[in-house]
């Protein structure tokens, strides 16, 4: 099967190419040309911006591939855009979405496909905007759409996520045996799936007739915590650290670097991958959270991401405030 990966250079396209490979099939990409790690060698590259409507859609359609996945298709407009080029041209078109569009909040644990739809940023308004289209040509006339909503994954390709969101200082902060600053208690749950187990997902729904018309989320089905996940971090890093807990609330009245904390990992949430193995029962993470994590931060190093945490004393500053604030207010420093 040629398939064409719209996209292809990015944390969850770069699993996605290589699972397809493995399948066998012939894999060609779109994209800028612009990510810092090249296509592989031996892939088709066609260079182009989606954003100029008509050249994106001529050139997709001078591929002539069999299926279509798209990884970079965030409005509406951008999937209208898709519909032109691909409708009545192929057998299978796999559009990744996201699960914030079910919010924060999200209402219960396990959430399913079939929870409210209230996401609170404009990227999930927006993917909600795009999947209700591709949906409706699939009902309306025939268009074999799979829509895919991942949770938060990791791997090559990406910055490494900690909780409040500070990706390249806070593994250095590990290598130099500092604290490391977490918001809330550290109990909340959340899902971290590998890229490469991400990609398995993509090329395993592809061509199957039971997955069209069909929304699925794509989470690995064990949560842990995030003082968990903080701690593969450290065996990662091969040093234990302490972890330090602040209130949320009181990080974003100190900096702005924290302002995405209620939109993103300041929150429990935890969705059901039940549908997506019930269709794909084959599927099942294989890659480890201490070797994901391993890999992602080689990465990082190799891109010279991981910047020094010593140009930086925001983080010591809080933590060692609130070391201080039990003895200051025993003292009557605090009233």
């Amino acid at each position: 099967m040629r398939v064409l990966v719209i996209g292809g250079t990015g944390n969850i396209s770069r699993g996605i190419v290589r699972a397809l490979r493995e399948n066998g099939d012939e894999v060609v990409i779109f994209h800028r040309g612009q990510h810092c790690d090249p296509a592989p060698p031996d892939v088709r590259v066609v260079l182009g911006d989606r954003r100029e409507r008509s050249d994106f859609e001529e050139k997709c359609r001078s591929v002539h591939a069999d299926a279509a996945i798209d990884m970079i298709s965030f409005t509406e407009e951008d999937a209208a855009s898709a519909l032109r080029a691909f409708a009545g041209r192929i057998q299978h078109f796999i559009h990744c979405s996201t699960v914030m569009t079910y919010g924060p909040p999200v209402d219960c644990l396990f959430a399913d496909e079939n929870h409210p739809l209230h996401a609170q940023s404009s990227y999930g308004q927006n993917k909600i905007k795009a999947d209700a289209l591709l949906m409706r040509a699939c009902a309306d006339n025939g268009f074999p759409v799979t829509i895919i909503r991942p949770s938060y994954t990791f791997g090559p390709g990406m910055m490494l996520h900690r909780m409040i969101g500070d990706d390249g200082p806070w593994i250095d902060r590990i290598r130099k045996g500092k604290p490391i600053l977490s918001a809330g208690d550290g109990t909340s749950l959340f899902q971290f799936l590998a890229s490469q187990d991400a990609g398995r997902v993509f090329a395993g729904v592809l061509g199957k007739a039971r997955c069209i018309g069909q929304i699925y989320n794509m989470a690995h089905p064990q949560p842990i915590t995030w003082d968990d996940w903080h701690r593969i971090a450290m065996v990662a890093v091969g040093r234990e650290v302490e972890i330090v807990h602040a209130p949320q609330e009181m990080l974003l009245c100190i900096d702005g670097r924290y302002a995405g904390l209620p939109h993103n990992f300041g929150h429990q949430q935890v969705f059901s991958a039940a549908k997506l193995q019930r269709d794909l029962p084959e599927w099942q993470p294989e890659v480890s959270w201490e070797e994901g994590v391993r890999w992602n931060i080689e990465w990082m190093e190799r891109h010279r991401l991981i910047t020094n945490s010593d140009e930086d004393d925001l983080e010591d500053r809080i933590i060692a405030h609130l070391k201080a604030l039990p003895e200051r207010v025993r003292q009557g420093e605090i009233a």
